[in-house]
């Protein structure tokens, strides 16, 4: 993301120019929008906190200095939105043990044709891995989705969580053992194959 986003453009932002602040919103609202669906659990809150965020970082952009505070700054201000929702909603948290409501489903393909087996197996994979780590202790959730799904650097995770590093790379190193603790040993030994 920050690659994409140049101090040229925060300028522009900064500015207030609505073109811009569309350009920005853009460009990281993806990412954003899978963090909030993470820490919220895919809930119908998930637009309203989105507008919530992006209207917190337009009446703040003069606090985002240099570029490379945008990212802890934003995914900060989604953290915070999200569990402020979760307060008022006193942690409504749907089972995994659920069936997925109809209209919606669980696991969506972008193709209406068959899944090979391999990518079956993969997307299988992937669901056993973010059930688990949905039993993480959460803070150890959260670090591990940001630094994991969303790429932020240990001292972006840190400026979020109002932490130092030292915390952050503490905090990964135990969700990353008590995760390989709860997938099955075939699941683990298909990941390890996959990153050799």
């Amino acid at each position: 993301m920050l690659q994409e986003i140049d101090h040229e453009l925060l300028l522009q932002v900064q500015a207030r120019d609505e073109q811009a602040f569309a350009e920005l919103r853009a460009l990281i609202e993806p990412a954003i929008r899978r963090f909030v669906r993470r820490l919220t659990g895919g809930s119908d809150m998930e637009d309203d906190i989105l507008q919530d965020v992006f209207i917190a970082l337009y009446r703040n952009l003069d606090r985002v200095e240099p570029i490379e505070k945008l990212r802890p700054y934003v995914f900060g201000i989604a953290r915070r939105r999200c569990y402020d929702e979760l307060r008022k909603r006193k942690y409504d948290v749907v089972s995994l043990d659920e069936e997925p409501d109809e209209g919606q489903p669980f696991l969506a393909l972008a193709s209406d044709e068959p899944p090979h087996d391999e990518v079956t197996h993969w997307l299988l994979l992937q669901l056993e891995v973010q059930q688990a780590m949905e039993h993480l202790p959460e803070l150890q959730r959260q670090v591990l989705i940001m630094y994991c799904e969303e790429n932020l650097s240990y001292q972006e995770i840190a400026d979020i969580l109002e932490t130092n590093v030292g915390t952050v790379k503490s905090r990964i190193h135990y969700a990353k053992r008590a995760l390989r603790g709860m997938l099955r040993s075939v699941t683990l030994e298909a990941i390890e194959a996959a990153l050799s």
